[in-house]
C-alpha cells in the first residue's frame, strides 16, 4: 500500500495537471537528468519556492496575460508587439523584482503589480508604439489622448497633497494617467489603500478601479469579450458596453455612446467626455445606399432635475456620409457641469440624417433617438 501511495504522490500526470493549473511550463523528460518518476513534482516544488508569497499573483497575472496574448495578435498585433519582456525575477529578497525595490512596497495588494512587471515590464517607448497604448486611447477635437503602460524604470510617484500616486500608465500629450494610491490619510486607508484610481489634482475627485489584480484582469476580459472596439490596432478608452453606455438600432443604423470622467480637467467643475459612434449595419433595412448627417439635438439633464435642450448643425464641425462603403464614423465631445453650479447628470437626445446627401437628398429626413445616458459621476475626498 505504501508503495501505491508513494507511487501515486509523484505520479507525473497527477502534477502536470498541477502545473498545467499553475500556468507553469512542464519540464522536457529529453533534456534533464532528473529521473522520470516525480519530475513534475519536482518541477512545482522548485517553481513554489522560488515564487513563495508570490505563487497566486504568478498564476492569476500568467492567465490574463495567455488571454490578453490570444486575443491581441489577432485584433491589435502592434500593442502585443510593444510589451517589453519581463523582469528577472530575483529570489531571496522581500520583494524579489530589483527594480520595483525603491517604488512599491511587498503589501500583498501589491503583488498582482508587481508580477505583471515580471512578466512584461511595460510597453516599449519608442516612437512607432507611441500611439498603441495598452489602456486605450480616444481624440477628440484633433487631440490624441493614449494611455502606455509604463516600463519600471519609468515609474514615478506623484505628490497630490495628502495623497502619493504610483503612476503606472501615462499620456504624454494629454496628461491623461493611470495610478495606484500608495499613501493616503488614515481615515482613506481601507477604502483607498493600492487601489488603480484616476485622481483629478486640487479638487480630489477620483473615480476608483480596485486593486491592480482586479482591474486587470476585469480589463483584459473586457478586451477579449470585445467590450472595448479595436480600428488600426488601436484600442478604443472607452467601452462600447457597460454601465455608462448607450446603444440604440434604427433602420439599420446603429448608433454606440459611451462616457468617461476627465481626471484632467478643470477642478471648478466636472468635465465628462463622451465618444460616438455610428454605423451603418443594414442598407436594406435602411432603404438607401447612403446617408448624411444634417444635425444633432441633446436633452441635458441635471441633478436638481433641470434640463435643457442642445441642438447644432453636424457634429464637431462635421457632416459625415454613412454609406455602404464607408459605414464607419466616430467623433469624441464633452459636456459639463453648467457654470452657475448645475451638476450634469446624464443626457438623451437624437441625431438627424439625410438619404443621399444634404445637397442631393433622396428622401426624407430619419430621426435616430439615442437613449438616456447616465455619466460616470466620480467621488470626492471632502
Amino acid at each position: 500500500v505504501s508503495k501505491k501511495w508513494r507511487r501515486l504522490s509523484n505520479d507525473n500526470v497527477l502534477w502536470g495537471r498541477m502545473l498545467s493549473y499553475r500556468c507553469i511550463a512542464i519540464p522536457d523528460s529529453t533534456h534533464t537528468n532528473e529521473p522520470e518518476m516525480g519530475r513534475n513534482k519536482l518541477a512545482f516544488s522548485v517553481w513554489y519556492t522560488q515564487y513563495a508569497g508570490f505563487t497566486d499573483s504568478y498564476t492569476r497575472m500568467h492567465r490574463a496575460f495567455d488571454r490578453l496574448e490570444k486575443w491581441a495578435r489577432k485584433a491589435c498585433p502592434h500593442v502585443w508587439q510593444s510589451l517589453a519582456p519581463g523582469l528577472v525575477w530575483v529570489s531571496g529578497e522581500s520583494v524579489p523584482v530589483r527594480e520595483l525595490l525603491s517604488v512599491v512596497s511587498d503589501s500583498p495588494d501589491m503583488r498582482d503589480f508587481i508580477m505583471a512587471h515580471h512578466i512584461h515590464d511595460g510597453q516599449r517607448r519608442r516612437q512607432r508604439f507611441l500611439e498603441y497604448g495598452l489602456f486605450g486611447s480616444y481624440e477628440c477635437y484633433g487631440e490624441v489622448c493614449s494611455l502606455s503602460w509604463l516600463s519600471s524604470r519609468m515609474l514615478q510617484i506623484v505628490d497630490m497633497g495628502r495623497f502619493r500616486i504610483l503612476v503606472f500608465a501615462w499620456c504624454h500629450v494629454t496628461r491623461n494617467y493611470l495610478g495606484i494610491v500608495v499613501g493616503c490619510p488614515i481615515a482613506h486607508t481601507q477604502r483607498l489603500l493600492h487601489h488603480v484610481i484616476q485622481l483629478q489634482p486640487q479638487s480630489y475627485r477620483f473615480v476608483d478601479k480596485g486593486l491592480f489584480g482586479s482591474f486587470f484582469v476585469s480589463y483584459v476580459d473586457a478586451l477579449s469579450s470585445g467590450h472595448h472596439d479595436v480600428h488600426d490596432n488601436v484600442i478604443s478608452l472607452m467601452p462600447n458596453t457597460g454601465p455608462h453606455t448607450s446603444t440604440s438600432y434604427t433602420r439599420g443604423i446603429k448608433i454606440t455612446i459611451t462616457a468617461m470622467f476627465c481626471a484632467d480637467e478643470t477642478p471648478r467643475y466636472r468635465v465628462y467626455r463622451y465618444q460616438v459612434t455610428l454605423e451603418l449595419i443594414d442598407s436594406v433595412q435602411l432603404g438607401y445606399s447612403c446617408v448624411q448627417l444634417e444635425s444633432r439635438h441633446w436633452l441635458v439633464h441635471y441633478a436638481n432635475h433641470e434640463f435643457v435642450h442642445a441642438n447644432g448643425a453636424g457634429v464637431v464641425g462635421e457632416f459625415p456620409v454613412l454609406s455602404v462603403e464607408r459605414p464607419f464614423y466616430r467623433y469624441c465631445s464633452r459636456v459639463e457641469d453648467d457654470p452657475a453650479g448645475l451638476e450634469v447628470v446624464g443626457f438623451e437626445g437624437q441625431f438627424t440624417v439625410v438619404p443621399g446627401s444634404l445637397v442631393d437628398p433622396k428622401g426624407p429626413a430619419i430621426e435616430l433617438p439615442v437613449p438616456y445616458i447616465e455619466l460616470p459621476i466620480p467621488m470626492e475626498i471632502i
